[in-house]
């Protein structure tokens, strides 16, 4: 499970990113620039996982993983896209009709 939790997260990323931005009219660059943060966050984040491994057992050190995956789902309910998916809105113009 733990590879697999990987590569959700790393599949996640872009996701969160375009949504994210996609989500605020102005201020694109200083926006894009804290999440790009989130790109060191994730190298660091092992490192902090591993030495709290080290110190306290493993499960203590993967809570620190519950709240950077925490901030990942905050994004995906706090964001509402500014422009609509035009493929999804005529898919459902041709199921009402």
């Amino acid at each position: 499970m733990f590879p697999l939790m990987g590569f959700a997260a790393s599949v996640m990323w872009p996701v969160i990113f375009s949504l994210a931005l996609n989500s605020i009219e102005r201020h694109h660059g200083s926006f894009s620039g804290i999440l790009c943060t989130g790109i060191v966050g994730g190298a660091l984040v092992p490192l902090v996982i591993g030495r709290l491994g080290d110190l306290f057992g493993l499960r203590q050190g993967m809570l620190v993983l519950y709240l950077t995956l925490g901030f990942i789902l905050s994004v995906g309910i706090w964001a509402r896209p500014l422009i609509a998916n035009e493929t999804i809105a005529m898919k459902k113009k041709r199921e009402a009709t």
